[in-house]
């Protein structure tokens, strides 16, 4: 029998393909070319003379052996994380503060659960958010008035480092019963006679204006609501359209509350970055909070997109 090196990365890319579904996405969420990440399954798959997964099945179907070693790597894997993380408190030490300034009002959506696992690495880190509704989350980290921040452009600014976190589609969503409800696909024309209710924000930080509405020279009526649950309801009740992330309305799209349709042929994708001063990207809590953010992200939000 051939002697079988089964490595962290293999761990790594088979929890990858469990969670993201399909052999693409794995790919682009390690950094892989497809043709990579499938000839190092190929070679793992020839090492133990056993098939790990079924081709062209989606989303992918694991064989026994596959799914004993999906096993293995949620068991390894945090406890290699955790090891490492011990080592960066042995070097840089456990105590230290991390105010986080967010400029999505849905980001609390994603954010509070990785905070909570964040936590359970690094007790000692003070964790707070810097409190309400910002336009300038660099401008805080600038001034020092916080540590790391959400954003959704990558603006160069001295002194400040971007790392990416995901991509993700929004959508146009109305009440079931709604004119619009039948047409699966809603072009720019399609909201010149609607109410667009959105967040109370500059129209620079709305993706729906900036790039499909306001370039087509259409800017409808307005209404804001400070709550997703409230632009949610108004949209239920008839009261307008409206655009949000999709991963924010899955739920109630599952309830039969609204229904949701994509925003041009090519869709509507919107980026988010984490940012923090250039000064600060050796300190391990900071470096550990994005990388927790983002895996958080990936494994429990629906049809995140990598960002390069």
């Amino acid at each position: 029998m051939k002697p079988i090196f089964l490595e962290l990365r293999h761990l790594k890319t088979l929890i990858a393909l469990k969670e993201s579904g399909s052999v693409s996405l794995a790919a682009k969420r390690l950094f892989l070319t497809q043709s990579a990440l499938s000839h190092q399954i190929k070679l793992l798959e020839e090492q133990y003379d056993l098939v790990l997964f079924e081709r062209k099945t989606q989303p992918i179907r694991f064989s026994v052996a596959g799914e004993r070693l999906i096993q293995l790597g949620y068991e390894i894997l945090p406890k290699v994380i955790e090891a490492e993380l011990d080592l960066a408190r042995i070097k840089q030490g456990e105590v230290g503060e991390l105010r986080i300034a967010v400029e999505c009002h849905t980001c609390f959506d994603w954010l509070m659960p990785a905070m909570d696992r964040f936590r359970q690495g690094w007790g000692l880190v003070e964790l707070d958010i810097v409190s309400g509704f910002h336009t300038d989350t660099v401008g805080l980290l600038l001034t020092h008035r916080a540590d790391w921040a959400v954003v959704a452009e990558m603006e160069e600014t001295a002194g400040i480092a971007y790392q990416p976190l995901f991509s993700y589609e929004m959508v146009a969503i109305c009440s079931r019963d709604h004119p619009l409800a039948h047409k699966e696909i809603w072009e720019a024309e399609d909201f010149c006679n609607e109410t667009l209710i959105h967040y109370p924000v500059p129209d620079d930080m709305l993706d729906l204006l900036r790039k499909v509405l306001l370039p087509a020279g259409i800017n409808p009526p307005r209404r804001t609501s400070e709550l997703t649950i409230a632009i949610i309801q108004l949209v239920a009740s008839k009261r307008g359209v409206a655009a949000l992330p999709y991963w924010a309305v899955k739920p109630y799209l599952e309830r039969g509350y609204i229904v949701a349709r994509k925003i041009t042929q090519t869709g509507l994708y919107s980026n988010l970055y984490g940012a923090m001063r250039e000064a600060d990207l050796t300190t391990a809590y900071l470096t550990d909070f994005h990388n927790t953010v983002k895996a958080e992200s990936f494994a429990t939000l629906p049809d995140l997109l990598v960002l390069e």
